[in-house]
């Protein structure tokens, strides 16, 4: 009987072993399989990721070229406008142009101020006024190029998206 019994105790061992055994390559296919999934998902994000930082990259490089074609943009303009009131400037200074009637009545008036206070025109007055013409013709060319500038950027960034 004590044969027996270790007979049944040694067949059950073997067969616990064995059930253990087929269920531990069960467990590791099934962990293979697993870990297959999460190394090729891991993948696929990855290949995603490099593909969302290559798009970012050219998003940024196209913002850049056309902030930059904006900024010598700008520039050329505040340069025209600058050249453009330095010209105004010298041919009011030669007389090739004249100022508005409404800046002809502003000397007009400060003329007959100056005159009857002095006797005569203040000697720096016309220079005054050819300054203060170049200055606002200066001013209204910057903007005008800012302007156009930043509609260029902006349409630049626009066309990058």
């Amino acid at each position: 009987m004590n044969l027996k019994l270790i007979a049944y105790l040694g067949v059950s061992a073997a067969l616990f072993g064995a059930g253990y055994y087929v269920a531990h390559l069960s467990g590791e296919r099934d962990l293979a399989k697993a870990t297959s999934a999460w190394d090729t998902a891991r993948a696929d994000l990855e290949t995603k990721r490099a593909d969302a930082e290559k798009a970012q990259r050219l998003a940024e490089q196209g913002q850049a070229e056309a902030l930059s074609k904006a900024a010598s943009s700008y520039q050329k303009g505040k340069d025209d406008a600058k050249q453009a009131a330095d010209k105004a400037v010298a041919d009011l200074t030669a007389g090739n142009r004249r100022l508005r009637d409404q800046w002809a009545t502003c000397q007009a008036s400060s003329a007959a101020v100056s005159s009857a206070g002095a006797g005569q025109r203040a000697d720096g007055e016309d220079r005054l006024r050819e300054e203060s013409v170049g200055r606002i013709l200066r001013a209204v060319g910057q903007c005008q190029a800012q302007r156009d500038a930043l509609q260029e950027a902006l349409m630049g960034e626009r066309a990058g998206q």
